[in-house]
C-alpha cells in the first residue's frame, strides 16, 4: 500500500490531515506495512538521504522485513530518484524509480534485466489531471469516504523540534474505525509525522495499530546537488516504451 503522493505544504494542512486519517484507516484494513514516504518534486531544494524503515509486526502478520533502507535523491530542478531497498524487499517491486518533470518522463529501472521502462507524460494534460489521466481526489470525496466508513479522528500538534539539523513540525493523528479486522482486538491507529517546511518532506513518521508498529526516518541527509547521471537510465540499459494506464505512448 503506497502512501498518497500529496503536496505536503502548510497551506494544504487540512487536506494533509485528512489524508493521514485515510491512511490510518487503510492501514487497519490491509496487511501492508512501511512504504516509502512521498518524495515530492520540488525545485531549489536538492538533497540525498537514507530512508530507514523499521517494522515490528504483530505475530499474526507475516512476510514483513524488520528493517530496510531506501536511498533517495532530489536535484535542484525537482528530479527525484528512489533506489531498491537494502536488503531487497521480496514483497515489493524491485525497481528504481526516477521521475523527471523537466524532461516530462518517468523511468522504472530493472537492474537485473538491465531495462528501463520509459513513460512520457501525456500531452496536453488538462488542468487538475494527473499523468494517469485520473483527477486527484477532491476534499469532498475524502469527506464522503470518511463519512461512509464512520472513522472518528483526533488531531493534535506536537510542536517543533530539530531532526538531522532541520526544524520540523509534528502532528499526531489518532483514528478509530468501527470496522473489525480478524485478529484485532481494537481498530485504533496512531500516526505521528514530523514535517520539514524547508525540504517540503516528512522526515520522520511513526505509526502503531493492531497489526504492529514502526517508523520511517530520513537519515544522513546531505544538502548537496546529486549527480545528474542518477536521474537518467544507464547507457547499457534497453529502453522500453511504457504507456500510462490505458494511454498510448507518445
Amino acid at each position: 500500500m503506497a502512501l498518497p503522493r500529496f503536496v505536503d505544504t502548510e497551506r494544504h494542512a487540512d487536506v494533509r490531515t485528512v489524508w493521514l486519517v485515510i491512511l490510518a484507516n487503510c492501514v487497519l484494513t490491509a496487511a501492508g506495512f512501511g512504504q516509502s514516504l512521498p518524495l515530492v518534486a520540488v525545485a531549489g531544494q536538492p538533497f540525498s538521504a537514507d530512508e530507514v524503515i523499521v517494522q515490528d509486526p504483530k505475530p499474526n502478520v507475516h512476510n514483513v522485513l524488520a528493517m530496510k533502507t531506501i536511498r533517495i535523491y532530489r536535484d535542484s530542478a525537482g528530479r527525484t530518484r528512489e533506489d531498491v531497498s537494502i536488503p531487497r524487499d521480496p514483497t515489493a517491486a524491485q525497481l528504481v524509480n526516477i521521475d523527471d518533470p523537466i524532461g516530462g518522463v518517468h523511468y522504472y529501472l530493472d537492474d537485473d534485466a538491465k531495462t528501463a521502462r520509459r513513460l512520457v507524460y501525456p500531452k496536453p494534460t488538462p488542468s487538475g489531471v494527473g499523468p494517469t489521466g485520473t483527477p486527484p481526489s477532491s476534499p469532498e470525496k475524502i469527506v464522503t469516504f470518511l463519512r461512509n466508513h464512520d472513522v472518528r479522528t483526533t488531531s493534535e500538534s506536537l510542536g517543533r523540534r530539530l531532526i538531522e539539523g532541520l526544524a520540523v513540525d509534528g502532528r499526531r493523528v489518532t483514528s478509530v474505525s468501527p470496522e473489525s479486522i480478524p485478529g484485532c482486538a481494537e481498530n485504533v491507529s496512531v500516526i505521528e509525522s514530523w514535517y520539514s517546511a524547508e525540504l517540503q518532506m516528512t522526515v520522520l513518521q511513526k505509526w502503531s495499530n493492531c497489526l504492529g508498529s514502526g517508523t520511517i526516518r530520513m537519515e544522513h541527509i546531505k544538502r548537496e546537488e546529486p549527480d545528474l547521471s542518477l536521474f537518467q537510465p544507464p547507457s547499457n540499459y534497453t529502453i522500453i516504451e511504457q504507456a500510462w494506464g490505458g494511454m498510448k505512448p507518445n
